[in-house]
């Protein structure tokens, strides 16, 4: 019998003494998660300033591709302007050809005709000029009839050459208007080869555009999974934090125990023999101090009912962004959102929604200063405070000031990031307020 009330008490005294060892376990082991969390959170710090990077360039090279599409543009609106012109000169080329050819056929016909005159008169050995001149009936006859030949043989003279002249301004013309087309087409070759620098610089400038668009995916891509395992290790460490909690607080009722045990066995002792007033006075305080520590250890956490939550930032009521998908405000893409934000200046309080235990309070990456309740049934968060007025463990009641809304962390201006989780698991917070 005696033997086995010597195990009990063995067994008792190692369940005891394990507390300490597993609250220093848990505390190592949250210290581990911390460092793997930090370390995320740096690889996510330098993707995000990848991403901005990479932004900044599509942004740079979008900017010069729109410059180089209005170039082109312009260059396009040239080119049609010089073909128009070639089609006109080419018309006035083709029209001028046209005169030309009957000008030379107008001449080759005049030239021809006035060989053959001469031709007759020189077989006539100009007996016709003779002819004429003897059957003048009088002197006066005589000179006109002369007056007739030369004025006939100048006549084809003049014919001829002003057909020649004629000839010679056509080809003239042709010749210029030729000039115009070719300095036209050296023009055209030039405005050409032009545009096709312009695309070729456009090409390359959309093909590193499309890198750097392939780029951010890959970066966004890799943020993300590391968002999601900094939030694994983030429940992780809250976990962690809960459960050393409740083993400091367990610790505490155990050495509760004791020192109440102690108590009781001194008041055994007091009854049967009594004691003086001083060792009275030390029971007194010890006992006080016992009571003292179970009062503590004894605290429930509260929770809140579900419904009724307290509005975290009394008097100020407007939400800058709800529950759910939206665009990401820096990053910049489709994000979920986990919570709600609500507009506030930088410094106002902000209240816990129900009475419950911290369980977080530090700066936490994306979130800036951060506090975490837990309620029990429920978790709820509070980022981007500028300060925090709680610590890890403290006992909160609803409507109970433990920070100030600021903008740290991942933040564009003051505001309240609220979330309330279930489980694990995020939910709308306003069917909860």
């Amino acid at each position: 019998m005696n033997h086995k009330k010597q195990l009990s008490a063995a067994l008792a005294i190692l369940m005891l003494s394990s507390q300490p060892v597993l609250a220093t376990n848990l505390q190592a082991e949250k210290a581990k998660a911390v460092e793997r969390r930090n370390a995320v959170h740096s690889k996510m710090s330098g993707t995000q300033s990848k991403i901005s990077s990479a932004r900044n360039q599509a942004a740079g090279v979008e900017a010069e591709i729109r410059a180089l599409d209005e170039k082109i543009t312009a260059v396009n609106v040239t080119l049609d302007q010089l073909n128009g012109e070639m089609q006109r000169l080419q018309v006035e080329i083709q029209k001028t050809k046209a005169e030309l050819e009957a000008a030379r056929e107008e001449l080759a016909e005049k030239k021809d005709f006035y060989a053959k005159r001469l031709r007759a008169m020189y077989i006539a050995n100009d007996r016709g000029y003779l002819d004429i001149l003897l059957d003048s009936a009088d002197a006066e006859s005589l000179i006109g009839n002369m007056r007739m030949i030369r004025s006939i043989a100048k006549s084809d003279r003049d014919l001829v050459e002003e057909i020649a002249q004629k000839v010679n301004e056509i080809e003239t013309k042709k010749a210029q208007l030729d000039q115009q087309e070719k300095a036209l087409a050296a023009k055209q070759a030039q405005v050409r080869q032009q545009r096709a620098n312009l695309e070729a610089a456009n090409a390359k400038k959309t093909a590193y555009m499309n890198s750097l668009m392939s780029n951010i995916s890959a970066y966004e891509a890799q943020y993300d999974e590391m968002l999601r395992e900094s939030g694994v290790i983030e429940s992780q460490i809250q976990n962690l934090e809960l459960s050393i909690q409740k083993a400091k607080q367990a610790e505490a009722a155990r050495i509760a125990r004791q020192r109440e045990a102690a108590r009781q066995a001194q008041m055994q002792r007091d009854k049967a023999s009594p004691r003086t007033s001083v060792s009275r006075k030390s029971s007194s305080v010890s006992s006080y101090r016992a009571d003292d520590i179970m009062t503590s250890s004894a605290k429930a956490t509260p929770e809140a009912k579900k419904g009724e939550l307290y509005w975290p930032v009394p008097g100020h009521h407007r939400i800058t962004s709800p529950f759910g998908y939206r665009i990401h405000p820096i990053l910049g893409y489709k994000k979920f959102h986990t919570g709600i934000d609500i507009s506030g200046a930088n410094g106002t309080p902000v209240v816990a929604a129900a009475s419950g235990t911290v369980i977080a309070s530090r700066f936490m990456g994306g979130y800036g200063n951060c506090i975490m309740v837990d309620h029990g049934s429920k978790v709820t968060v509070y980022g981007h405070l500028s300060g925090r007025a709680v610590s890890v463990g403290q006992s909160v009641s609803g409507g109970q000031t433990i920070g100030y809304i600021g903008s740290t962390g991942m933040s564009t201006g003051p505001h309240l990031h609220f979330e309330v989780r279930v489980n694990g698991s995020v939910q709308n917070p306003l069917n909860y307020l």
